[in-house]
């Protein structure tokens, strides 16, 4: 047998050469990988920071924006009563974009709000904007030479205005009331509330706002979101009576040289209203002291500051939408149960909703984690849904265009309570926390007093109100 000679085994040279070349080319193949994994990466991170970058220059721009805090320069400062004044402001625009843009579509939403800083302790409070001045408005403070740079048309210009009531003790409104026109003042928002237009619906024709003090600046927002809303849409005089909802507000003041608007200042005490003082619930002292006498306080401050003809001109232009009630803790004249009863008694909202519907539902308001009905816009209202599932147990017909013409809507009638945290809980109770979040809470106080198995009956009929805490 002949030995076989010169013939490389099986996994010789040539074979480990293969291998070799193979082990490269992965080698290869996974660098080549690992690199184009790592550009994918850094252009993704790049996008990123470029995204952010582009986010924050545009919110830097921006004349007021919810994550930092923007500089407005005071324009005017109206002494409107020994204890309160009104502050006006402008952004400084410094080449950004146009403020007024802004503001008409918050305005449009109707109840937003601002965070105000104290630099020195940096500390931030909420103050709820008063509606623009008219034109007619803006020449009667322009004649009293407390005018701003207001320009824009439609009354939704760049100027802010805020009703600040100095309070003893108070930080943030003292610091305030310190400052001058033409110094900076810091805002962050917008901060939008509830969506009054949308929980009124179709069928809800009343709001009712009890505001404590200062509260009386959402009420107003409220008040120009709903009547202005309804005059500008509808054509005639006959439709604009007829589809207006009305807006009763009850504004308690301590003093009555706080009650802007009033025609008649003669005390009341004769003629009160019994009732629950609320002086001990407005969270603190108002400078000047109870010790002061009533036509004292009255000679220092105009008759016709600008938010009072601001009152004046919603009473002439909706006499029969819009209703103002004063009640004066030294004139021991206090917004009762009577009073309530009496605002109340007018509801023609549908008597039921949806227990689910996020829009017209007590039972839902109570849970809600905020106030942001922008956030929840996209929820529908189930009222109706339901309703038709109630009353048609087997499968109801297809709709016809004449049923869908006649149909009613849902809606629901409301009432607003504004104002320290002692008025707010004494009328419906407190706000709860939950979860890190301040939830409505269940109605408690005054107002969970009058109402009977969790729902207000007036004169013996049913109503959906629904009680939103501002």
């Amino acid at each position: 047998m002949r030995a076989t000679q010169g013939v490389p085994p099986a996994g010789g040279p040539q074979s480990q050469q293969q291998q070799q070349q193979q082990q490269q080319r992965g080698a290869n193949w996974r660098t080549w990988a690992l690199f184009n994994l790592a550009g994918l990466a850094a252009a993704f991170l790049a996008a990123v920071v470029l995204k952010t970058k582009n986010a924050q220059d545009s919110a830097k721009n921006a004349p007021m924006n919810t994550t930092s805090f923007s500089p407005f320069t005071i324009t005017s400062k109206e002494q409107v009563s020994p204890t309160a004044f009104v502050l006006s402001v402008r952004a400084d625009q410094g080449g950004g974009k146009d403020p007024s843009l802004l503001l008409r579509r918050v305005w449009e939403h109707g109840l937003w709000s601002v965070e105000v800083k104290q630099p020195q302790l940096q500390i931030a409070r909420h103050y709820t904007p008063l509606p623009p001045l008219t034109e007619e408005e803006k020449k009667d403070e322009v004649a009293r030479g407390s005018a701003g740079n207001g320009d824009s048309s439609n009354g939704e210009g760049e100027e802010l205005r805020f009703l600040i009531r100095k309070v003893d003790g108070g930080e943030m409104s003292t610091y305030l009331s310190k400052l001058q026109v033409g110094e900076k003042v810091w805002l962050r928002g917008p901060h939008l509330g509830f969506d009054i237009a949308r929980r009124l619906g179709d069928t809800g024709k009343h709001v009712v706002f009890l505001a404590g003090g200062t509260g009386i600046a959402p009420a107003l927002q409220v008040a120009r979101r709903v009547l202005d809303d309804h005059s500008s849409r509808t054509e005639t005089a006959s439709e604009r009576k007829e589809e207006k909802p009305t807006v009763s507000i009850l504004w308690a003041n301590r003093y009555a040289a706080d009650a802007l608007g009033r025609q008649q200042q003669s005390p009341q005490s004769s003629g009160a209203t019994k009732g629950r003082a609320i002086s001990s619930l407005f969270g603190g002292s108002a400078s000047p002291t109870p010790s002061d006498t009533s036509s004292e306080r009255q000679s220092q401050t105009p008759a016709d500051s600008t938010l009072a003809l601001q009152i004046r001109e919603l009473q002439a232009k909706h006499p029969d939408h819009f209703r103002i009630s004063y009640f004066v803790d030294e004139e021991r004249h206090f917004i009762s149960e009577h009073d309530l009863r009496l605002a109340l008694k007018d509801s023609s909202s549908s008597p039921t909703a949806s227990t689910m519907c996020t829009w017209h539902s007590p039972s839902q308001l109570v849970i809600l984690p905020d106030d942001n009905d922008l956030g929840r816009r996209a929820s529908p209202c189930t009222c109706l849904q339901d309703g038709n599932n109630n009353n048609n147990k087997s499968s109801p017909p297809p709709p016809t265009a004449a049923s869908a013409a006649t149909q009613t809507g849902a809606g629901a009638d409301l009432i607003c309570v504004s104002g320290p945290d002692g008025f707010v809980a004494a009328y419906a109770g407190p706000k709860r926390w939950f979860g890190g979040t301040e939830r409505q809470g269940p109605v408690r106080g005054i107002l969970g007093e009058m109402m009977e198995d969790g729902k207000f009956k007036i004169g013996g009929i049913e109503r959906n109100w629904l009680v939103l805490k501002l």
